[in-house]
């Protein structure tokens, strides 16, 4: 199946549409968005500015019912950081980009007016955005549902994108048609906000043929059939990503209280993933322990939280929302967390950017831990877009630095995520070193005790991962297929092959040579843009010790200078 790629002009409403060669198509995800930025020169404009390029990028495989393989990459230089950045979501945008023989597209300029893109297979049309604006993204998706009835996926850049707050993300359906998979991270709904697009609409498309169509099922059912196969993937159905935070609790890991405890509770975490089964399982109802977020998913790590009339709150509850917006903010009610997780993709937030704000907040006095009449007040001021509103929508880094306080959880000004560093030193790593900013999807080692591992094997453990997140983020694929995908890379490229209609077969090594591609793609955007190529943890975390296990942050920016290395190697 030939695939396009459409740049579209906001400012002259303009559409270019080119064909991609099989090469190209191989090249999707994270790859394709970092290069287009590069090739646009964008390390060095205004993030907010019409001249900061948006592009959304999907893999080969999307479109086909490869599982975990439909999630889509949306890049941009971030104006919460100021370095590259690359928001992942599944839902089923890319899936329908797929359908359509779309593999993504590019957003220049900004609108005049706020706009409503629809992508069909005509191409691509405009429409107007006002009856939408101001609204909360689960009213606005209905009524986009009703009047695009030739819709197959939706993405909404919400309220708090409107108005360029830096807390916002992009809003993409999930398999029920409700706006609950964010790419979340990095500010990226503000610069949807810069450019006037409310909404993107795919069209509903037809499912792509490829050329060596039998060899390819076969691929996808061996793979599916692997991934069924393992434990790790069992236990991701049964409790879902909340699952870890099991673990962090016993560990010692898990944000408490503005990262001030890495303990929620001694025993059973009432917030971690056997709680949340029990706690759907009982209500019955709507509820469900699993669900796929995207067409075709084996590993159904996704859920549905009910209230106590068995009807739906939100979809999913996962593990950094249960750390940043729960324990992180003194909750331990699954209730609670279920109500802050609906109101944050109602406003279109990061989860972990709004809770680590939050956190900041309620240490600073100006709200009580576990207090939800305090974060409804904010959610109704970041609704309206009040002066308030608008302090709290700047981030976690920017409100802390107003308020005048030291414990503000960020690296380069991002929100850390559910994994403290002094603790869970490999993802310390990733967050120092990642061209991302704090953002553990770049790269997660949760599980290494600290102390036991030297810095250098550190910085291998983290490499390692950051290469295999950025190689599957390239082809659209969900990391929590890791234990299966990064045991059979070759059978994973070449069913990637197959699907971009490429002639030859990729070499053994061609998974990781993606992965490194991306990678200095990357650290070359941040040098560009003038960013350093390691970033400190906060100070507090290398002066203040964690409990239980008291440990402060041994990762001194300056031992691990020379991370990037291992590029050259």
């Amino acid at each position: 199946m030939s695939r396009r790629w459409w740049t579209v002009d906001l400012r002259s409403r303009e559409v270019h549409q080119r064909a991609l060669g099989a090469r190209e198509v191989l090249h999707g995800g994270r790859w394709r968005t970092v290069h287009t930025l590069l090739d646009l020169e964008a390390a060095t404009v205004n993030p907010l500015g019409g001249e900061n390029p948006l592009v959304l990028a999907a893999g080969p495989l999307a479109g086909s019912g490869y599982s975990n393989a439909n999630r889509i990459s949306v890049g941009t230089k971030s104006p919460l950081t100021g370095t590259v950045k690359e928001a992942n979501s599944g839902g089923t945008l890319a899936y329908a980009l797929g359908r359509l023989g779309v593999a993504g597209l590019t957003l220049v300029g900004a609108a005049p007016d706020w706009v409503v893109l629809v992508l069909g297979p005509d191409g691509v049309r405009f429409a107007d955005a006002a009856p939408y604006l101001g609204l909360g993204n689960y009213e606005a998706a209905e009524r986009l549902w009703n009047d695009f009835p030739a819709a197959a996926s939706l993405a909404l850049a919400g309220p708090v994108a409107e108005y360029r707050g830096l807390l916002a993300g992009l809003a993409i359906v999930d398999t029920d048609g409700q706006p609950g998979r964010l790419a979340a991270r990095g500010g990226v709904g503000a610069v949807f906000g810069a450019k006037r697009v409310k909404a993107i609409v795919v069209e509903k498309g037809e499912a792509p043929a490829f050329a060596a169509q039998a060899a390819f099922k076969e691929a996808m059912r061996g793979y599916a059939r692997a991934l069924l196969a393992s434990d790790g993937i069992k236990r991701y159905t049964s409790v879902g990503t909340a699952g870890m935070g099991d673990f962090q609790n016993m560990f010692g890991g898990l944000p408490v209280r503005n990262f001030s405890r890495g303990r929620l509770a001694e025993g059973e975490n009432p917030l971690g993933g056997e709680a949340l089964r029990r706690f759907i399982q009982e209500r019955d109802g709507e509820g469900a322990t699993a669900h796929a977020c995207m067409p075709g998913c084996v590993i159904r790590c996704s859920n549905k939280v009910p209230d106590a009339r068995g009807r739906v709150v939100v979809s999913p509850l996962e593990y950094e929302t249960l750390g940043l917006m729960g324990s992180n903010l003194g909750f331990d009610d699954l209730d609670a967390v279920a109500r802050m997780n609906r109101w944050a993709n109602d406003l279109g937030v990061d989860t972990i950017e709004f809770g680590a704000t939050l956190g900041v907040a309620m240490d600073a006095g100006l709200g009580a831990w576990g207090d939800l009449d305090f974060v409804e007040h904010v959610y109704r001021e970041l609704l309206a877009g009040s002066e308030e509103g608008r302090r709290y929508a700047q981030g976690a880094a920017r409100f802390g630095r107003a308020l005048g306080q030291a414990r503000v959880p960020v690296v380069r000004d991002q929100g850390i995520s559910a994994y403290d560093p002094r603790v869970v030193e490999g993802t310390g790593v990733t967050y120092m070193t990642t061209p991302q900013g704090a953002d553990h999807t770049a790269g997660n080692v949760p599980r290494e005790n600290p102390g036991e591992r030297s810095l250098e094997e550190l910085m291998d453990l983290s490499f390692a991962a950051q290469v295999n997140a950025a190689a599957s983020d390239a082809l659209g694929l969900c990391i929590f297929g890791g234990s299966v995908t990064y045991r059979q890379k070759d059978a994973i490229m070449e069913a990637a092959a197959l699907a971009a209609g490429l002639d030859e077969e990729p070499d053994a090594a061609a998974f990781d040579r993606l992965g490194r591609e991306v990678l200095a793609m990357e650290l070359a955007f941040n040098r560009a843009a003038g960013q350093p190529d390691v970033a400190p943890l906060p100070r507090f975390m290398y002066e203040e010790p964690l409990p239980p296990r008291n440990l402060t942050a041994r990762l001194d920016p300056e031992r691990i200078a020379g991370f990037w290395k291992r590029l050259e190697r």
